[in-house]
């Protein structure tokens, strides 16, 4: 028997697939009633999209869709009070003057000293310099004055290689004779002639028109069975003349007789010298600062 000659529609004779479970005149009937949008309950949207689908994906109008959409906020939006992110820097150079064929230097030529003159100092800048120069100056000339010292004029004797027979031969020999500022620290060397020794330092600062004589000490263990050592101090004056000399020669006595050296009749002689700045300027006005 054909469709046709039973009177039934060729739509209603395909059976529709359905779950198990499922009745499907029931699930065709429903579906029958669904028309359009418009005949689906809002309120059972989500029952009837599962009886419909089979599952429970959540079916909506599209006045529902469109109602419960949600909108993700853009990422390149910003949120309020939210800083933007730093711009890239710029890398920084440095290039010198000389590196460019530019001069290091400004120079200034003043051509006209009418119009445009160097800045004036101060008077009171002026007067307080040169009192600063003065008193400078009369505290170099103390200084000076203060710290003078003596240098000797000959060649250390004990040094000499015939030292020892000028010893025998004059009987007392000045050995050495260092110097400390105005200070001679010397030894005299004596040929061992007598028991009993006298030995003593004559000099003078003033050409002979003052001399003294200055005591002597026995070296202690200086002996060598033929000759004795004896040390002696002297210190001139500290106000003595720049230039001025210090001259002096060695008295030997034992009983009976009595040896002199006097470096061959030259006297050994220190010359005084003093301590000063070479540098120092003897003019105020090369103590101020120069404009140009």
């Amino acid at each position: 028997m054909s469709a046709d000659n039973c009177g039934i529609d060729e739509d209603q004779c395909t059976p529709k697939p359905c779950k198990a479970g499922q009745n499907p005149a029931e699930t065709n009937h429903e579906r029958n009633d669904i028309n359009s949008f418009d005949d689906i309950d809002p309120k059972k949207a989500e029952e009837t999209a599962r009886k419909l689908f089979g599952h429970s994906t959540k079916y909506l109008l599209p006045e529902h869709a469109e109602r419960g959409k949600t909108h993700q906020r853009s990422k390149s939006l910003k949120e309020v009070g939210e800083k933007p992110p730093p711009s890239p820097t710029r890398r920084k150079s440095v290039r010198f003057a000389d590196a460019l064929g530019l001069e290091l230097t400004d120079v200034k030529v003043i051509t006209n000293a009418e119009r445009e003159l160097p800045p004036e100092i101060p008077a009171q800048v002026l007067q307080s310099l040169r009192r600063s120069h003065e008193e400078l100056t009369e505290a170099t000339k103390q200084f000076i004055e203060k710290h003078r010292y003596l240098t000797p004029l000959f060649n250390q004797p004990g040094s000499a290689r015939e030292f020892l027979g000028k010893v025998f031969t004059q009987a007392v020999c000045l050995e050495s004779a260092v110097v400390s500022d105005m200070t001679i620290l010397g030894t005299i060397r004596v040929r061992n002639l007598h028991f009993e020794k006298k030995v003593g330092v004559r000099w003078t600062y003033n050409d002979w028109k003052l001399c003294f004589d200055a005591p002597t000490e026995y070296v202690h263990g200086s002996s060598d069975g033929t000759t004795d050592k004896f040390s002696f101090t002297i210190t001139a004056p500290n106000n003595m003349e720049v230039g001025g000399k210090v001259e002096l020669c060695v008295r030997f006595e034992i009983p009976g007789n009595t040896f002199w050296d006097n470096n061959q009749g030259h006297n050994y002689v220190f010359e005084c010298f003093s301590q000063g700045y070479s540098t120092l300027s003897t003019s105020p006005d090369d103590s101020l600062w120069r404009f140009t």
